[in-house]
């Protein structure tokens, strides 16, 4: 039981950003905080679509120039699309994630149905089927989310997958994209030449908070450092002190430019493949432009006992706190079984389409320019 607070107080960042703007705020399974009270520069979430600007008729006719851009982009490069099913009977169970659920109502009785949290069980399922490179613009669906800016609890998701690959393949995608988009959209081209910084998130904690990662991944280790900046906790789990600590004390120093953010630990990381010469750290990456992170990355964990162990654990967890939770989909670890019989490693990225229109629109796209000449 001492394990399972974690499955409410490993919350969302909605529920931080709570948080930080009220530290005496008490989460659902008791657990308090208080600290050094920070309003982050940077906005989190591969899941943000700027809901309030998303409606006006501009944006959405440059999120569907964008989208159509999107499309060609990964059809010249040979990428099957599939249009992901919203209504699923059974879905991931991975931490911090929570769906929505309906009733489907028919004569001979009622099933409950979720929606989708990204398109990824559906895709990896079609890699299993041997589909090849494959990618989705999709809804998603998140459930506690609080709306704000730069969140909704409905947004699209681009989704895309690469076989014999890992996560520095799709880094490389992700610049061809976005030089791709700008150049054929007719934007501020500075940006498609600019070369991406790759910056390492075990450096940034040792040059600001003169700590390793490997040392921080230690919980005693973590909860010190905390406590020596400030923070008190109650009862918190790992990896929100560790969110906390990150999003006060690290994440309001990034660039404004293009980067990428690497070496995230293994025990945040859960299914992505472990980096072999860090075991702590994780082949996972974090893509941001504008002061937006735009999404994660990875080189895909194919241990299906692992990751169907994982999912157990965290069923276990949310019934202990009363948290309900949709069945794990058995199909999508049958799914990595048979990816890891292929021989082949594979890795993809899940990004906000929302955040892509907002940082290629020529106004972002100038002012990360302006920031560029001047980081």
């Amino acid at each position: 039981m001492k394990h399972c607070v974690k499955a409410w107080c490993e919350t969302k960042v909605s529920i931080f950003y709570t948080l930080v703007k009220n530290p005496s705020a008490t989460l659902r399974s008791g657990v308090s905080l208080t600290r050094k009270v920070l309003t982050p520069s940077f906005t989190r979430g591969d899941d943000a679509t700027l809901p309030d600007m998303q409606q006006s008729p501009e944006f959405l006719r440059q999120q569907e120039h964008v989208i159509s851009l999107i499309r060609q982009f990964f059809s010249a490069k040979g990428f099957r699309e599939f249009m992901t099913p919203v209504l699923q009977d059974a879905l991931p169970l991975e931490e911090n994630l929570y769906s929505f659920q309906t009733t489907w109502q028919t004569t001979e009785g009622n099933k409950q149905l979720y929606l989708p949290t990204s398109p990824e069980s559906y895709l990896k399922k079609q890699l299993a089927t041997g589909s090849g490179n494959c990618f989705s613009v999709a809804h998603s669906f998140r459930n506690l989310e609080q709306a704000g800016t730069h969140h909704s609890p409905e947004f699209l998701m681009l989704e895309w997958y690469r076989e014999g690959a890992n996560w520095t393949d799709i880094m490389h995608d992700v610049q061809d994209l976005f030089a791709y988009i700008l150049s054929t959209a007719s934007l501020p081209s500075s940006l498609q030449f600019q070369r991406w910084e790759t910056l390492s998130l075990d450096s940034l904690f040792q040059e600001r908070l003169g700590t390793s990662l490997k040392t921080v991944c230690e919980r005693d280790a973590l909860f010190e450092l905390a406590h020596s900046l400030g923070y008190t906790t109650a009862d918190a789990a790992w990896s929100q002190m560790f969110d906390q600590v990150f999003l006060n004390e690290i994440e309001p120093h990034l660039p404004q430019t293009p980067f990428f953010l690497v070496d995230f630990p293994v025990r945040i990381s859960r299914l992505c493949q472990v980096q072999s010469d860090k075991p702590w750290l994780a082949e996972r990456f974090e893509v941001y432009a504008g002061g937006l992170e735009l999404g994660n990355g990875n080189t895909e964990e194919l241990d299906h006992k692992a990751v169907l162990a994982y999912f157990k654990n965290e069923e276990e967890c949310r019934g202990n706190v009363g948290i309900s939770s949709h069945p794990i989909d058995a199909e999508f670890v049958s799914s990595l079984e048979a990816l890891s019989h292929t021989g082949k490693s594979y890795a993809g990225i899940g990004m906000g389409v929302g955040r892509v229109v907002e940082v290629v629109r020529e106004n972002s796209c100038k002012k990360i320019m302006r920031q560029a000449k001047k980081f």
